[in-house]
């Protein structure tokens, strides 16, 4: 290709780096953490603003390295020629230097995904109307398939990068979100929080997912999504569910108490969901935070009838001193081999759940002080079989008869 023909790229980099010429995958070296290919990808995302050569060696280089650049910077620009060269791509510049800035060179036209999400953002941010603002953030959140350069996610210069564009898919699925929900198209709105779940299951955006099936009258799928949701909540990042995952659950309360139900599929419900269970027989009850919520109100009004004792005990993972493990993966793993052996050494009838990375909440119904006491040395126990001699656990109880009075006290 003689000089003046334009060399068109498709620059793809949310989700990996991939370059495509002419219809055909373009490799520019096997390791693509390289400098010259990161380069490349700074220019590629700067657009037309351009990225100076201080800025470009600041990213690149240690501050160790930067003493005696010259040499190793034009040897980056030779290499990254070479391999553009060895790739089968047209032999341009690719990149120019003009008055100390670095930009694409006018003969390439690159479409890179990063920079027309940008674009799309920006856009609809100044769009006249709400159809056209809606419109380009539809079109910016199709284009955010995943994260920005995944195999460069501890460089610096990623991260700044990545956090900016999170911030804008964030802003695109709030947009499109509410424009739907204001809409009641409870598909579309559900379609946009799913997407944006699996890519950030951190953000809490299961409560919009579940929120459109509420409004689909979808509480079997809804009941799902919020189970799961908190079980990742409190067994992955063993942190408590957030408030406004609590409200969810309220409101499918609330909204199935007013919606009339079918007595078989009632029945069959309740069939799957024991098979479910039943799969764990033998063992204790393990439920999701706020279900253990429900079973202490429950346990609460019968203890009046029947005049059942019920304790509630609070376990809390420690290290052989009795000081907090502060080592997550540690941590983790403890927790585990913890959960595990509530389950085996409580009776069937007891419930329990995972209420932070250390702690587990145990119902014990039937029982007395001084039982519960036996109970924590047989889950002691078991738990220094599973983890090591040195494994250690701390305990408190409280009556849920004495509970009331314990939190008037509180106040």
């Amino acid at each position: 290709m003689t000089k003046g023909n334009v060399v068109k790229l498709n620059i793809q980099m949310l989700g990996g780096l991939a370059i495509s010429y002419e219809g055909r995958n373009i490799s520019i070296g096997k390791n693509k953490t390289s400098k010259y290919i990161q380069l490349l990808e700074i220019v590629w995302t700067s657009g037309n603003k351009g990225v100076s050569r201080d800025n470009l060696v600041s990213i690149l280089y240690d501050r160790e390295e930067q003493s005696n650049i010259n040499n190793s910077f034009n040897n980056l620009i030779y290499q990254m020629h070479k391999q553009l060269k060895k790739s089968g791509l047209p032999e341009l510049e690719y990149i120019v230097n003009r008055d100390g800035f670095f930009y694409t060179d006018d003969n390439v036209e690159i479409e890179s995904d990063v920079v027309s999400f940008t674009d799309y953002v920006l856009k609809a941010r100044d769009a006249e109307n709400q159809a056209e603002s809606i419109r380009l953030y539809r079109e910016a959140f199709d284009l955010y398939r995943s994260e920005f350069l995944p195999e460069l996610s501890t460089q610096e210069w990623v991260i700044i990068k990545s956090v900016q564009l999170q911030k804008m898919y964030s802003e695109c699925v709030i947009a499109l979100g509410d424009f739907y929900a204001g809409k009641k198209d409870y598909d579309s709105m559900h379609r946009i929080y799913k997407k944006a779940s699996e890519l950030y299951p951190d953000d809490e955006w299961q409560i919009g997912v579940i929120n459109a099936l509420i409004g689909m009258d979808n509480y079997k799928e809804a009941y799902k999504v919020y189970n799961d949701t908190v079980r990742y909540y409190t067994d992955e990042l063993g942190i408590t569910p957030g408030n406004d995952l609590m409200e969810c659950y309220d409101k499918m309360s609330r909204q199935i108490t007013n919606m009339p139900g079918k007595i078989l599929q009632i029945r069959d419900d309740i069939l799957e969901r024991r098979e479910s269970i039943s799969k764990n027989t033998g063992v204790a009850y393990d439920c999701s935070y706020p279900s253990f919520i429900d079973a202490y109100h429950i346990l609460s009004r019968n203890m009046e009838r029947t005049g059942q004792s019920v304790y509630m005990m609070l376990l809390t993972l420690v290290d052989y001193e009795g000081k907090k493990i502060s080592n997550q993966a540690k941590l983790e793993t403890k927790g585990k081999l913890l959960q595990e052996a509530i389950a085996y050494t409580l009776r069937q009838g007891d419930t329990y759940c995972r209420y932070s990375a250390s702690q587990f909440l145990v119902l014990l119904v039937g029982t007395s002080k001084e039982s519960c006491k036996i109970v924590y040395r047989r889950v002691l126990n078991k738990y220094k079989m599973l983890a090591g001699p040195r494994a250690e656990i701390d305990y408190s109880v409280v009556s849920l008869a004495e509970l009331p009075e314990k939190l008037a006290e509180a106040k």
